[in-house]
């Protein structure tokens, strides 16, 4: 490859040529700050999922002894009884 080669201009003239570069410079950068953006957000997203994982998990024995009563109420019911539609 000769020098001849390189001076020349890729894209129409010297003056597009310069466009077409910071073009893609200035989309290669907006780019890369969408994709920072973006990851921020879904790390802040992940800790507020975390805390809700943490609440349901101090939540779900008291869900699953509700069950288990209900589960024995249906079990045990006399005909006096009524619990409404949960048996």
């Amino acid at each position: 490859m000769s020098n001849s080669d390189m001076s020349e201009p890729l894209v129409g003239s010297r003056e597009n040529n310069y466009r077409f570069f910071y073009g893609a410079s200035i989309s290669a950068i907006v780019s890369l700050i969408v994709l920072f953006v973006i990851t921020g957000y879904t790390a802040y997203t992940a800790t507020e999922i975390n805390e809700v994982i943490s609440d349901l998990n101090e939540l779900l024995p008291d869900a699953r002894n509700s069950l288990r009563i209900i589960r024995q109420m249906c079990k045990h019911e006399n005909f006096t009884k009524s619990w409404g539609n949960i048996c």
